[in-house]
């Protein structure tokens, strides 16, 4: 890639920080189904994240991809799928934990 292909890329990438209230408020009022979009998914991870960070001195939360089905009203697959990305993304960081994925947001305070 070239400097000038580059440069060009990074334009295209735009960082904003937010925090759960913030994503609380772009979810109020939407009607739930059985099965949660992408942002009502990513937002239940905000929210185990901050219950994580709450209760424990460890930065991950603990889930497997059997109990983030069931919450989202995903297949197995399609979690999987969605986690990947979302580390693809730098937005998380996946470790296994025994059977469990171990999933920290990387956020910044």
């Amino acid at each position: 890639m070239s400097i000038m292909e580059q440069n060009n890329s990074d334009k295209t990438q735009i960082r904003i920080e937010t925090d759960i209230r913030f994503w609380n408020l772009l979810l109020q009022g939407m009607k739930k189904s059985e099965k949660l979009t992408k942002v009502e998914a990513f937002n239940d991870l905000l929210e185990r994240q901050r219950i994580a960070l709450l209760t424990s001195d460890d930065e991950f939360m603990k889930g497997n991809v059997l109990e983030f089905s069931k919450a989202w009203g995903w297949d197995r697959e399609t979690v999987n799928r969605f986690l990947e990305k979302l580390q693809e993304f730098g937005i998380v960081t996946i470790s296994m934990a025994g059977n469990r994925k171990a999933i920290k947001l990387n956020y910044i305070v």
